[in-house]
């Protein structure tokens, strides 16, 4: 379009189209004299002109149709207020929120036993800055979200270039004139959607008023990164999901016969889209899991996974899945989708209770004709086993009726 109105041709402009010239030719005058349709032309100075296109779309589309001539024009427009627009674009949304200030502190607190006190949020990014050390640009955004001065007076100047030129005068224009009338249009635009992204940047901002500079940088790199680990609690994001954990760290469960089996830490999650159900991250063998893959369900009975995304039904998935690894298994029932003694050739669990039903206490079984084959003969230790004497891993079945 520009390229088009560098030329000397001769244009018209009604009713917010364009026109452009008709050449001379036998055939079209022919085919004028034949009665054109109503509107399609317009006969200026013994000229004709032929209606092409509506100036207000040309703009509109003008993004899609020359990227490249576009992104010059708005760097042009933009450039007067880099300093002020020189944001990451950085959102802290709810679900982050949620994460950090209604679940961690669950799971973090300070002291011991009975003097454990929950974490307010200011601490938990106390806590968390003291691990991890936000680059140098974090902390230039975070000055900038707690001072929007800068950033309202931009705003207040885009509004104003964003009224935009009037539609140009109805008849011949050359083409050098409604260039100047197309850029100005296409600036006006371009302020305007700048005008609407900065008001949704100062609204954003409003959380961070009275925060301190350090604990919004530590706020603005989580919300960038999307992934943290802190003392066995974490998340990381995939696109727009976040999937939730809670490491059960190493522990022993004991068999029928009292042998204790090693057990690896592993990452019990669940999916910030509800219903939220635990599962393992890693790949990982259990009686309460049915293979041994990652992302498998983990075997549970009586509870029913909450349907909305709160800190408290993320909080009682997450115990609910933990505590099903740590103590579901009992090893006089020999529950669950394994038994940790199963011997080569022995019937599965699933096999041997089919005809009697779990007990009520018990975690469900899931019937099928062909259960997969798990041994945990590579988990067993001797009693002795340094870890277990020493008490830095724990049987923790031992009480599971």
């Amino acid at each position: 379009m520009l390229d088009l109105l560098e030329t000397d041709l001769p244009l018209a402009v009604k009713e917010g189209f364009l026109y452009l010239p008709l050449l001379f030719d036998p055939t079209v005058e022919r085919e004028i004299r034949a009665g054109p349709a109503a509107g399609g032309l317009l006969k200026v100075g013994g000229r004709h002109f032929v209606k092409a296109v509506s100036l207000s779309s040309l703009v509109e589309a003008y993004e899609a149709i020359r990227p490249e001539s576009y992104a010059r024009i708005r760097e042009a427009v933009l450039r007067p207020y880099g300093g002020a627009l020189a944001s990451r674009g950085i959102a802290v949304d709810g679900t982050l929120k949620t994460l950090l200030f209604g679940v961690m502190p669950h799971f973090i607190r300070r002291g011991k036993g009975r003097e454990r006190t929950r974490l307010t949020e200011g601490e938990i990014l106390d806590l968390v800055g003291a691990r991890i050390a936000p680059p140098p640009r974090y902390y230039r955004e975070a000055a900038r979200r707690l001072d929007p001065k800068a950033l309202q007076a931009v705003l207040e100047e885009l509004e104003r270039k964003g009224d935009g030129p009037d539609l140009p005068p109805e008849g011949p224009i050359p083409a050098a004139g409604l260039r100047g009338w197309f850029v100005a249009a296409l600036e006006a635009r371009i302020a305007r959607r700048e005008v609407s992204r900065l008001r949704e940047r100062l609204a954003q901002q409003g959380e961070f008023v009275g925060m301190d500079v350090n604990r919004a940088a530590v706020l603005l790199y989580i919300a960038d990164r999307g992934a943290l680990e802190v003392d066995g609690f974490g998340f990381c994001r995939i696109g727009s999901t976040y999937s939730v954990f809670k490491r059960t760290g190493e522990y022993a469960l004991m068999d029928f016969y009292g042998r204790p089996y090693l057990f690896p830490d592993c990452r019990v999650a669940i999916s910030s889209i509800p219903p939220l159900k635990p599962f393992v991250m890693d790949r990982y063998k259990h009686p309460f899991l049915e293979g041994h893959d990652s992302g498998q369900a983990i075997c549970l009975r009586g509870f029913t996974p909450p349907s909305l995304f709160t800190a408290e039904g993320v909080i009682a998935a997450l115990e609910e899945g933990v505590s099903a690894l740590l103590y579901g298994y009992s090893s006089r029932r020999r529950n669950g989708y394994h038994s940790l003694d199963r011997l080569p050739g022995q019937k599965g669990t699933a096999d041997r209770q089919a005809d009697t039903g779990p007990e009520p206490l018990e975690y469900p079984v899931v019937r099928r004709s062909r259960i997969l084959e798990v041994d945990f003969e590579d988990c067993r230790v001797p009693s002795d086993h340094p870890k277990i004497v020493s008490g830095r891993v724990a049987i923790t079945n031992s009480c599971t009726p």
